[in-house]
């Protein structure tokens, strides 16, 4: 990735617009139903300490990403045994997320469609964005941002007339275990997979200050993720939401205002576009994983066949609907905890420490 540059700003969208991902379809939070929204808000104070953490381990090794910090902390056989097992981690939430949207798409858009069809022009999209690098892709989510902005900020007014204020009622009625199960569930998907941009954002010249980056953009994203449950609880109701996969696009379907109707569509457009935003990421973390281990030169070249390895993989993940939907809301976040945050805890860690010895030693 080297000499390939963003400004702060892209680096911004794309965390923003990575955060939104699938989470504006199908929610987040939902083990704490109509405290959903609360159980968000907790998650994103809990991602604040992982980022900061996160921003002080690439700040100790400027110019360097999270596959290199592996091996300069660990050596190199741990830490490449370590980077292998981030990028399998990188490479199965890449073809979950192919899995989401092959669902969304043959069960709401093009259901009397081979579903192969769309995936495979959605995949040449993918590699396309590979081959033009992160930058290319940093101004094609600046360009389209706005749209998304004022699509996941107006539809929750124009579904105002539907709102009931009193399905937000009563706060905490099943106790708090079930607000602790959706915060925790809110972290892992989509806030702890923040980790990914560790291993993105190594050679980009243009962006400084990565706390500042990973901060806004965590607030931001997240307050649009809690702005779209909170629309969803309100019309639909915590117990519709609980047995709706793609929730938000019934929520969006009720809206009857005057001639303005069907507007599914707008759920359709910031879905594929913050789909392909997330997909094209993690892509970019695994090619990069794999160029670190394995010393190559460049990732570019090995982005096609990864794209349609993880293609084919994405068709075996999960068998069906529902089981991609309990994958995600009991599954993930154990299967994910040691990635997003145990491996990156130990090695932040191990960094302070010889970060430490270090300056003692040069200050005697």
């Amino acid at each position: 990735m080297k000499n390939e540059a963003i400004s702060e700003r892209q680096a911004t969208i794309l965390i923003i617009l990575f955060l939104l991902g699938n989470s504006l379809l199908i929610g987040s939070g939902n083990q704490a139903k109509q405290d959903a929204w609360i159980a968000i808000i907790i998650a994103i104070l809990c991602s604040i300490i992982l980022v900061l953490m996160l921003s002080r381990l690439l700040s100790l090794y400027p110019g360097k990403d999270f596959f290199d910090i592996l091996q300069i902390v660990m050596g190199k056989f741990i830490g490449k045994t370590l980077s292998i097992l981030m990028i399998y981690f990188f490479f199965h939430d890449a073809a979950l997320i192919f899995k989401v949207i092959a669902e969304f798409t043959y069960t709401l858009v093009l259901d009397n469609t081979p579903i192969i069809l769309p995936m495979f022009f959605f995949a040449v999209l993918v590699i396309w964005s590979l081959k033009a690098g992160i930058e290319v892709l940093g101004r094609w989510a600046e360009l389209f941002s706005w749209i998304i902005i004022f699509i996941v900020i107006t539809v929750p007014v124009l579904s105002i007339p539907q709102m009931d204020f009193s399905r937000l009622k009563p706060i905490l009625s099943n106790g708090v275990t079930p607000l602790l199960k959706g915060a925790f569930s809110s972290f892992t998907y989509p806030f702890g997979q923040i980790i990914v941009f560790t291993t993105v954002f190594s050679n980009i010249s243009k962006v400084k200050n990565y706390k500042k980056t990973f901060i806004v953009s965590l607030i931001i994203g997240g307050g649009l993720i809690v702005l779209t449950v909170l629309r969803n609880l309100l019309v639909l109701g915590s117990e519709t939401v609980s047995v709706l996969y793609f929730q938000s696009t019934m929520a969006v379907s009720l809206i009857s205002l005057g001639g303005l109707q069907r507007l599914e569509m707008t759920v359709i457009i910031v879905f594929f576009v913050c789909g392909f935003i997330k997909v094209s990421i993690t892509t970019f973390a695994v090619c990069n994983g794999i160029t670190k281990v394995f010393g190559f030169d460049d990732y570019k070249f090995i982005a096609t066949p990864v794209v349609l390895l993880m293609l084919n993989f994405s068709f075996f993940i999960t068998q069906s609907t529902n089981e991609s939907n309990f994958w995600i809301s009991n599954i993930w976040q154990y299967f994910s905890f040691p990635f997003e945050v145990i491996i990156p805890l130990v090695i932040f860690i191990v960094a302070e420490i010889r970060s430490r010895k270090s300056t003692h030693v040069n200050a005697t």
